[in-house]
């Protein structure tokens, strides 16, 4: 079992992934398909992971990403119904946390910053703003959460890019981490401009799927880092 994980755990994912995006385009009858499509994707990757040999001891930083996976969970879990909105954006502020908590232990905030880590703060800053002036009298109140949501997930985006200081970690942030922290954020406010602002007032057919692939392009992309660090024989141990 765990050899097949092992080999084959993307390769599961890809499937499942394509197989619920089939299922919106299939529609209502296909429900319970797209439900337990959704819900199997993160667990499918945390095995993946978890199961991927390390050299000597399991770094500690793996554990740090596999309770965020877990907090990814949760979220898609309490997504699949609409009124748990502000609990699975609670669960998801988790996995950003911890991955900033990695991202961090591989080039602190207090190291000299990058160009393009500057450029994208302040590209990301200004998205926060567009979010904010955007849905504002649409969300009400909630604006203010989820305001803090993005700045969390950006600040993850922003650690990514930090992480290219790590000698050892800056291929892997460069076509994995980044990129899928930038997936991560598009999925996102696709999901709030569309529950927000486009559902209500002119639905767009099938905005689910690009929600939905652009997450798991994101997840797959992120574990994907993930895994290529902590097999490499020069990645941390501790």
């Amino acid at each position: 079992m765990k050899t097949l994980i092992q080999k084959w755990g993307i390769a599961l994912y890809i499937l499942v992934l394509s197989v619920h995006l089939y299922a919106q385009v299939l529609g209502e009858p296909f429900k319970i398909v797209q439900v337990v499509t959704k819900v199997m994707l993160l667990p499918i990757l945390i095995l993946f992971l978890a199961m991927q040999d390390t050299h000597e001891q399991t770094p500690k930083g793996k554990w740090l990403v596999l309770v965020g996976l877990v907090g990814s969970v949760a979220g898609d879990a309490f997504l699949l119904a609409d009124n748990y909105f502000i609990p699975g954006m609670i669960a998801f502020m988790v996995t950003h946390i911890f991955n900033i908590i990695f991202f961090n232990s591989l080039n602190g905030i207090g190291q000299t910053k990058s160009k393009k880590f500057k450029a994208f703060s302040a590209i990301l800053a200004g998205f926060c703003v567009l979010i904010f002036y955007q849905l504002k009298d649409s969300m009400g109140v909630l604006i203010y959460p989820v305001l803090v949501y993005m700045a969390l997930i950006c600040s993850a985006a922003l650690m990514a890019i930090h992480a290219s200081g790590n000698l050892k970690a800056s291929i892997i942030s460069k076509l994995f981490w980044f990129p899928g922290m930038l997936f991560f954020i598009t999925s996102d406010a696709v999901l709030a401009f569309n529950k927000f602002s486009w559902e209500k007032t002119s639905p767009i057919p099938y905005i689910g799927l690009v929600t939905m692939l652009t997450y798991g392009i994101a997840q797959l992309l992120l574990v994907k880092g993930f895994q290529l660090y902590f097999t490499s024989k020069t990645a941390d141990k501790g």
